[in-house]
């Protein structure tokens, strides 16, 4: 087996002095009037959203539960859903945790994020908090998440993990 390691380091200093900065979501045109109606609800503010989001489903993350990829690149949203551009600001902590998770599962932060906001559209939410799950899933800023990938060509397959560790 061989491991990769990247060696290079951001130094955490220049993380916290630019603590928020514009990030770029890609929203497919059916869901616009649904995350307007979502977003009416936290102030009509897209950063409190996407904070709520992951904050809500932390606990479904965490534990996997995201749907594998259909291939082993990157899996981005699907062609022709005229997709509508959203610029925010927002932490670049939950932005970091975003691009982890979307490492970590194959998908790209447009498609993790529209794949929370159609739970979140469904209810699953709700059903989280009914079962007493909801925001289950405290977060510590000194985490480190790590994503990796074991290549194994016994198995002609690939495995994606994710690990978050204290």
């Amino acid at each position: 087996m061989i491991h990769f390691q990247n060696s290079k380091s951001f130094p955490i200093s220049n993380l916290r002095d630019l603590d928020i900065s514009t990030s770029t979501l890609l929203i497919p045109e059916y869901l616009l009037a649904d995350l307007q109606r979502k977003m009416a609800e936290y102030g009509n503010s897209l950063p409190i959203y996407f904070l709520h989001l992951l904050r809500r489903f932390r606990i479904f993350n965490l534990s996997g539960m995201i749907p594998p990829p259909r291939k082993i690149k990157t899996e981005f949203q699907d062609e022709g859903l005229n997709l509508h551009k959203f610029n925010f600001r927002v932490s670049n902590a939950a932005w970091i945790e975003l691009g982890e998770l979307s490492l970590a599962f194959g998908k790209s932060r447009c498609a993790l994020f529209v794949y929370l906001l159609e739970l979140d559209i469904a209810g699953f939410g709700d059903v989280l908090v009914e079962a007493g799950m909801g925001f289950g899933v405290p977060i510590n800023r000194r985490l480190i998440l790590k994503a990796s990938w074991l290549f194994e060509y016994v198995f002609q397959d690939y495995v994606r993990s994710y690990h978050v560790r204290d």
